[in-house]
């Protein structure tokens, strides 16, 4: 039997559009668009099928030895080693396993978060909550398994490091998710927030989807770091 973390193969569709639990995707908007912004939204596009279908391509014995290279290299962070909480996202399809770096949090005794996909208008939409196990797991707005709302729930201001998914990735801290921009507006809500730190968001997936420059718009938010299977970026920094 699979683990309670091993990467979901279940996916649903929104507007079109594939998705899956760590990969929340909405619909871009497509009327009143400036020929810039059209422009953005056809590389972008372009830029995510390259990188699922590389990731797509990976064998077995590749995702294993990639996601524990990877996790070796995020528990290895700083700002790993003294966070109190971090908020994971339970791997979906081909996107790189975080079972890993889950368990190795929690065996670190590091209180681990998973995302829930809120009803609510109010931001964040993205909500993060602490499960025991998958019985508290429940299918959400999107048919995908998530924490449920009785699950308890951590501010996103009480969360130290956040491990962000995406398609790409680049050293300024671009990146490319799945076109919902969840993740952008968590990271805007949590850095504004005058409660807390403003969190650590960091980059996880497999080498080849650090780019060499992501298209992004006035409306992304770039990430503090990449973490892959072959290094750390500190984004704006010497990749170490």
């Amino acid at each position: 039997m699979a683990s309670f973390f091993t990467p979901l193969r279940r996916f649903a569709v929104a507007g079109g559009v594939c998705v899956g639990l760590g990969s929340v995707v909405g619909n871009e908007p497509s009327v009143s668009m400036s020929p810039a912004d059209l422009w953005l939204r056809d590389e972008k596009r372009a830029l995510r099928r390259v990188m699922a279908s590389r990731r797509e391509e990976l064998s077995a014995e590749q995702r294993a030895s990639f996601a524990q290279a990877a996790t070796d290299l995020l528990l290895d962070l700083s700002e790993v080693a003294a966070a109190r909480v971090v908020a994971a996202f339970v791997s979906t399809r081909s996107e790189i396993d975080t079972s890993r770096a889950i368990e190795g949090l929690r065996r670190r005794g590091i209180a681990v978060v998973l995302p829930r996909v809120s009803a609510e208008l109010l931001p964040p939409r993205l909500r993060f909550h602490r499960v025991e196990g998958p019985s508290e797991l429940v299918f959400g707005i999107f048919g995908l398994l998530e924490p449920g709302p009785g699950c308890p729930e951590v501010a996103p201001h009480d969360i130290d490091v956040f491990m962000v998914p995406g398609l790409a990735f680049d050293a300024r801290g671009g990146r490319v998710g799945y076109g919902g921009g969840y993740y952008d507006e968590l990271m805007a809500y949590v850095r504004a927030h005058p409660d807390g730190p403003s969190g650590f968001f960091v980059g996880f997936g497999y080498d080849f989807q650090i780019a060499e420059s992501c298209p992004t718009g006035e409306w992304d938010v770039p990430i503090d770091c990449v973490v892959t299977d072959a290094r750390v970026v500190r984004c704006g920094a010497v990749p170490e």
